[in-house]
């Protein structure tokens, strides 16, 4: 198979226009740091035609993006045609302009109705996802080889359930650990239902992988916690996925079968890594001297090798799904892109298997709660205009695709 060489984008962060969703309702709380409003963002929603352009510009060959389930189930049941259809039109033009689409069916948004039933949390959301996903995939399936079902699953426990940066603003470790066993199950049955559809596609989940070390290495309190961690934020969600067994914190060690081998591939995210010390006053981040981004995080290339080469073990192909940084000067950024294909290529030549590589992101987007403050694009957006501009690094990006990318 042709190695994946392409860019990703989240329906929320560049569509506009999405009103009926739970991050529509954060904003609209002034949950958003700048004060920001995702309508219009890019406008990717109109404007798609000529952001595929943009991928042509770049000589990638994918495209991974995802769909806004309010979009098309506005209302509990009511699945709007117009809106599968304007998907539809987007995955033919794609297929027009020989790009492959990788498609994201759950990026972190679910509608408010289903806010309003507990979201996430409601024992009956893996049936409601399903429902959805069997509504779409028939519409979908002449043109999608690589699904998503979930980005992100276990980001959406933290940030939304611990955290509670996130909606619904939740600050428990069990019901974090609920949401996720839920998710399992959700991603679970949209597994069945593409494959009922459409069995030789591969389905996977986006997951989020980042390094964890201890503040210190001879504090033997944080060697222990950036231990387990790294087990459950990192491993635990996808080896229930691969082998059935469904672990801490999601359950206790016990099997169910019908979670076993439900991912195809691997995606991984991968962004930063993170040094952790366990206080008397809790956990807390440890900022070491080192490069980092506008976000504030380490720049860290080499840790996509190190989770790579660990990723080899569970024998499964690897798709990079999403990797980048905020950059609004484009200073880091080409250079970050050139460390991580190295690193990428060093894990390849030492045998793990990786299909393609999403870069994050095509373009400039709202960034969650950061509004548009972090710049994540090889495209620079002039949100005022909805100008394009390609930054170095889109140039740097194209030039090593055409010489085969490592």
């Amino acid at each position: 198979m042709e190695f994946l060489w392409g860019t990703a984008t989240a329906a929320h962060q560049v569509e506009g226009g999405n009103y009926f969703n739970d991050w529509w309702l954060w904003e609209k709380k002034g949950k958003i740091k700048t004060g920001d409003s995702s309508d219009p963002a890019c406008d990717h929603y109109h404007l798609f035609p000529q952001d595929f352009q943009l991928i042509k510009f770049l000589n990638n060959n994918a495209y991974r993006f995802s769909i806004e389930w309010s979009r098309i189930e506005k209302e509990e049941g009511g699945f709007d045609e117009k809106e599968i259809e304007h998907y539809r039109e987007m995955l033919q033009e794609l297929k027009r302009l020989h790009i492959e689409p990788v498609l994201t069916l759950h990026h972190f948004t679910i509608p408010i109705w289903l806010a309003e039933k507990g979201g996430a949390e409601n024992p009956d959301f893996p049936r409601y996802f399903s429902r959805f996903v069997k509504q779409v995939v028939p519409a979908f399936k002449d043109f999608v080889n690589f699904w998503i079902t979930i980005n992100e699953p276990v980001v959406i426990g933290v940030m939304g359930y611990l955290f509670g940066d996130w909606p619904p603003g939740v600050k428990s470790f069990s019901r974090m650990a609920r949401v996720c066993r839920n998710l399992l199950f959700a991603h679970r049955e949209a597994y069945q239902a593409i494959k009922e559809q459409s069995p030789s596609s591969m389905v996977s989940i986006a997951h989020n992988m980042q390094n964890f070390y201890p503040s210190s290495t001879l504090n033997p309190i944080d060697l222990f916690f950036a231990k387990t961690v790294d087990q459950y934020y990192n491993f635990s969600f996808i080896q229930t996925l691969i082998d059935g067994k469904i672990r801490r914190p999601f359950g206790k060690g016990e099997t169910d079968l019908s979670l076993k081998d439900t991912l195809d591939y691997i995606g991984l995210n991968y962004y930063t890594r993170v040094f952790v010390h366990l206080g008397f006053r809790g956990f807390k981040e440890v900022k070491k001297p080192a490069l980092r981004n506008d976000f504030g995080w380490e720049v860290y290339p080499r840790g996509i090798y190190e989770i790579l080469i660990r990723l080899k073990s569970l024998g499964k192909e690897i798709m990079i799904t999403e990797s980048g940084t905020a950059d609004s000067q484009d200073r880091i950024r080409p250079q970050y892109l050139k460390d991580i294909l190295f690193w990428i290529k060093r894990a390849r030549e030492e045998g793990v298997k990786i299909m393609g590589y999403m870069h994050w992101s095509l373009m400039d987007n709202f960034e969650w709660l950061e509004g548009y403050s972090m710049r994540f694009g090889l495209f620079e957006v002039d949100f005022n205009t909805q100008e394009r501009k390609p930054r170095q690094s889109a140039y740097l990006y194209r030039e090593l695709v055409e010489n085969s990318g490592f």
